[in-house]
């Protein structure tokens, strides 16, 4: 394979997955983005579909990226963390190309339902994973005062994205989601210290 025509087709077909979805888009029309021949873009890719595992590939590895630089030392007091955790979320979840993501292909990876496991345990279920670990944290400190620690992490995400997945999905956003990250993370912190919090 070469690197770089093979990184082009990644690059563009992506791109196009993600203004079009999966079935609107032909390996031609990729092909002719990345600047090269249907013939060169078959040797490197199967099909489109092949195309697409790949590229939801190195999207898994650039959500663990994130994942790994998440703030889990919680060394400050949990409020702070939390706030931190919520923003960083959030603010990941109202970017353009996350919006775009679940718009234009949760369907085609609910078709693949081991590719979409696999995302879901790289991307979400780690999120999931990561929160419960700060809880269980706050629980050994003292700070938190919690039993179901699954029940918890499920009542802060929620608490942080309220209706907001409706408004994704439909593409309407009264208020630009970006523009509240802030206020969310801050409101939920206070309503899960409220229920939560020893302190």
């Amino acid at each position: 394979m070469d690197a770089e025509k093979a990184e082009a087709l990644l690059k563009h077909g992506w791109a196009l997955f993600l203004e079009r979805g999966v079935q609107a888009v032909s390996m031609e029309t990729i092909a002719a983005a990345a600047g090269v021949s249907k013939v060169t873009a078959y040797k490197h890719f199967a099909d489109k579909h092949a195309l697409f595992r790949t590229a939801i590939r190195r999207e898994m590895e650039r959500l663990e990226t994130i994942q790994g630089s998440a703030t889990l030392a919680a060394d400050g007091p949990i409020r702070e963390v939390l706030e931190t955790f919520g923003r960083g979320l959030m603010a990941y979840l109202f970017s353009g190309p996350a919006m775009d993501f679940y718009a234009a292909l949760a369907g085609e990876l609910r078709r693949t339902p081991e590719l979409a496991r696999a995302f879901y345990d790289a991307g979400p279920g780690k999120t999931f994973e990561n929160l419960k670990a700060i809880f269980r944290r706050g629980v050994e400190r003292g700070e938190l005062a919690i039993d179901d620690l699954d029940l918890a992490a499920d009542q802060f995400l929620g608490l942080l994205q309220g209706y907001s997945s409706f408004q994704i999905s439909l593409g309407v956003e009264p208020t630009p989601l970006a523009e509240t990250v802030e206020h969310r993370a801050r409101a939920a912190t206070d309503v899960f210290l409220k229920a939560y919090g020893t302190r």
